[in-house]
């Protein structure tokens, strides 16, 4: 009898400790944070993980009316699994059934079942690949993701005093050297920069490169301190930038994602989302913290009253009204006409002429580069271009990529079979930022050199004989076909004399990339 008694209590405890491991898999997490999405066509409001399954709790966004339908290969992802999805409620799963329709609020709200993620799973990407839509590092264990931040940027370092920067038409470029906080290297980051000069009929975007540390670098060219917006993914973060100035940007990743989120921007919205050292950095600083900043209404201020001087002001219309009609001309055309240069040689603000003639050079480059991946572009080099300053010559145009150097001549038979040799790799590695400049010299007749070219996308110089023994000589160019790759920052990253193979060409290019 005591034994059956016992018995019963075993059981009854194994029971309830089988009713307390289920309801301690029930986890809730409200609003989970995540690191960045590539989209803002759907957010999580919740996660509910059982040991049955994982629950999705989210709010699709659209057009009023559009159908709302999600991929079956739908998942959650984690370092060493995958967790399929199973069921949806409010979307139709590959419009196998009538689908819902985006109400006139503009949102839907809908719940999909995946496949029980672990405990001690702390983050998953959530992944729907034919929309293309992915939501990296969602939390599972902590409010935001962990990112670390070095502690001189949040121990009360020092700021520069209240230095603002002068006012005024300054040509210069602006250099920004930045980090990513958080960023992995399987994050597909879409990164620019938007800003407006007043002279363009429309805003200047610039890409941005990301490398695999979270590393980034722009320089661009402005005719005086501007504010410019920075876009990461589908978020965005204002930047007060300085001509012939410099500042490093460390931006947490994670807080500048969610401070964009239409769920998160309450309480993300006012929190310091990047921090900076150099120029301008109390206006940076309060635009990454606020979104305004009181530091710059002082500079608009400062600003105001250079401009309110009627003899100034006349002269800044005055010539932004000549200039504005070259401008857009010089869009169409990527190149100023002799009369445009008079009217700029004439311009009583000098900083004006010196920012067109160099935007002019830019849109060259870019008109050039763009032609170089459809067929061969010849190149010139000024004959007084000498020593030192040819390469930095050469590469100047394409500075934030890649350079692959070919040195050759229409009479070596090994340059021309390296070449047919790299054609597959040029194919492979159309998507990356990577140019390619062909080097030859006087040996190569101008009329047979021009013949070659017609297969030979590229950049291509015909140097004279003091240049091409310049660069042989400073570059141990001792035979050819020989190479140098120029890595995306303007350095030296390799040299070959003779040709090392596509393997070895791919993978340097790929590193002189950033990848």
């Amino acid at each position: 009898m005591a034994t059956k008694y016992i018995g019963s209590i075993l059981l009854f405890c194994l029971l309830a400790l089988g009713v307390q491991a289920q309801t301690r898999m029930k986890k809730v997490v409200e609003r989970p944070g995540f690191v960045t999405a590539n989209t803002s066509d759907i957010e999580i409001k919740k996660i509910i993980l059982t040991a049955e399954q994982t629950q999705v709790d989210a709010v699709m966004y659209g057009k009023a009316g559009t159908p709302v339908v999600i991929s079956s290969h739908t998942c959650l992802r984690s370092d060493n699994a995958t967790f399929r999805l199973r069921e949806a409620g409010g979307v139709s799963i590959d419009g196998t059934t009538e689908p819902e329709l985006i109400p006139e609020s503009g949102r839907l709200d809908v719940v999909l079942s995946f496949a029980p993620v672990p405990v001690g799973v702390h983050e998953v990407d959530f992944v729907e690949p034919e929309a293309g839509w992915i939501i990296w590092g969602v939390q599972l264990s902590r409010e935001e993701p962990y990112v670390y931040v070095p502690d001189f940027l949040t121990t009360g370092k020092p700021k520069r005093s209240n230095e603002l920067p002068e006012p005024g038409f300054s040509a210069g470029k602006a250099i920004v050297n930045g980090y990513l906080l958080g960023y992995e290297p399987d994050m597909r980051l879409a990164m620019n920069l938007e800003y407006a000069d007043g002279l363009f009929p429309s805003s200047w975007r610039e890409d941005i490169h990301v490398h695999h540390d979270g590393l980034f670098h722009f320089e661009v060219d402005l005719l005086q301190p501007t504010l410019a917006t920075l876009y990461v993914n589908e978020a965005k973060m204002e930047l007060f930038l300085v001509p012939d100035e410099e500042f490093t940007a460390y931006v947490n990743l994670p807080l500048l994602s969610m401070s964009a989120s239409r769920l998160h921007k309450d309480h993300y919205g006012k929190k310091q989302k990047a921090w900076f050292d150099g120029a301008a950095e109390l206006i940076n600083s309060e635009l990454a913290a606020e979104g305004e900043s009181e530091a710059l209404k002082a500079y608009r201020s400062v600003e105001k009253t250079l401009f309110s001087n009627e003899q100034m002001a006349e002269l800044v219309k005055k010539d932004i009204e000549q200039v504005q009609p070259i401008c857009k001309n010089l869009l169409k055309n990527s190149e100023l006409s002799s009369a445009d240069k008079k009217i700029l040689k004439g311009l009583e603000l000098k900083d004006i002429a010196s920012y067109v003639l160099q935007k002019e050079t830019d849109l060259r480059s870019q008109a050039a580069r763009s032609r170089s991946m459809q067929g061969a572009v010849i190149a010139s080099l000024g004959s007084n271009v000498a020593g030192a300053d040819i390469l930095p010559q050469i590469i100047s145009a394409h500075k934030g990529h890649a350079i692959l150097i070919d040195f050759w001549a229409t009479w070596c038979g090994p340059c021309k079979k390296s070449m047919k040799s790299v054609l597959p790799l040029k194919k492979k590695l159309a998507d990356e930022d990577v140019v390619y400049v062909y080097l030859t010299g006087p040996s190569s007749p101008e009329n047979t050199w021009k013949d070659n070219l017609k297969e030979m996308t590229g950049v291509h110089y015909r140097l004279n004989d003091a240049q091409w023994k310049y660069l042989c000589s400073a570059y141990g160019v001792t035979g050819i076909p020989a190479y140098l790759i120029i890595s995306h920052d303007g350095k030296l990253q390799r040299r070959y004399v003779g040709f090392p193979g596509v393997d070895e060409l791919e993978k340097e290019l790929l590193r002189a990339v950033g990848e």
